[in-house]
């Protein structure tokens, strides 16, 4: 089981290399993730935007890259993908709706399930191992639906990462099920739907997920405390201010990666630095 980002580097480095077709390359940032990529041989990127832009980010720079000037980047990643010239899509300086409508394209190609979803991957120096939190930026409102298509997306992708029977919590403000609190009932059903395929719960409160302590302080029967691996959040707001809130305050590292589509779609804020754009390429390569 991989549980953090040391780890995932080394199972990364033995894997063949891959082909990236950045989208909206001009970054430096992304630039240099990239680099660093290429100097370790774990991909190829093909640098996707404004030619003379990625070439100015580029100058001091020992590595050769395909440089693709474009004024359709996410259509031209894709035509890429289509031939066969990459092997999966990253996110740049380009906005995820942008870059989500050209994927989701019927012409793309790239349509798989029924809904794709972004997890984002926290290493924190106070947890055992890799926490998956989703989604926090692509659906806008969960349903029981969208949450059975999350699950399975999630549980699909850690096959990757050697997780073979993740623990999801169904994230909420408290464990009582509750009218006042809509997503406590959301939570009861599809637990109800999905535990006889997952080891899953809720609804459940994060201090208790996190801490065997916290559930037997509060008297409470669980089978995850303390060994989450996913938290399923109650909306995308949640989801989003919880990973930033993570990396800007609780000392964690963080990646993101967008799943259910036939690539594996590297994505994290634009806001972020070259090293958890790095990450977030090795969850990508996994």
């Amino acid at each position: 089981m991989i549980s953090n980002f040391d780890e995932l580097l080394e199972l990364v480095k033995g894997r063949p290399e891959q082909r990236v077709a950045l989208v909206s390359a001009e970054d430096e940032y992304l630039i240099e993730a990239a680099v660093k990529c290429q100097a370790l041989g774990l991909a190829r990127f093909i640098l996707i935007g404004d030619a003379k832009k990625i070439g100015r980010l580029l100058a001091e720079s020992d590595q050769q890259f395909d440089i693709v000037d474009s004024d359709s980047p996410a259509q031209d990643a894709i035509a890429l993908i289509q031939a066969n010239r990459a092997d999966l899509l990253m996110k740049g300086r380009i906005t995820t709706g942008e870059l989500l409508k050209a994927v989701l394209n019927k012409t793309s190609g790239l349509r798989q399930g029924k809904l794709l979803n972004h997890i984002a991957v926290i290493e924190s120096p106070f947890y055992h191992k890799f926490l998956f939190i989703s989604d926090g930026g692509i659906n806008l409102s969960f349903d029981e639906q969208t949450y059975e298509h999350m699950i399975r997306n999630i549980a699909d992708y850690l096959k990757r990462l050697d997780i073979t029977h993740p623990r999801f919590g169904m994230m909420t403000l408290i464990e009582t099920v509750t009218e006042s609190i809509p997503e406590t009932i959301v939570a009861r059903d599809v637990v109800e739907k999905m535990k006889s395929e997952f080891q899953i719960e809720g609804p459940i409160a994060p201090d208790v997920a996190l801490s065997k302590e916290a559930a037997d302080k509060k008297q409470l029967d669980s089978d995850i405390a303390g060994d989450v691996d996913v938290f399923l959040m109650p909306n995308t707001t949640a989801a989003n201010h919880l990973v930033k809130g993570l990396h800007a305050l609780g000392g964690c590292k963080v990646g993101g990666v967008i799943v259910g589509a036939k690539v594996p779609i590297i994505l994290l804020s634009r806001s972020y630095d070259a090293e958890s754009k790095f990450q977030s390429i090795l969850l990508g390569l996994a």
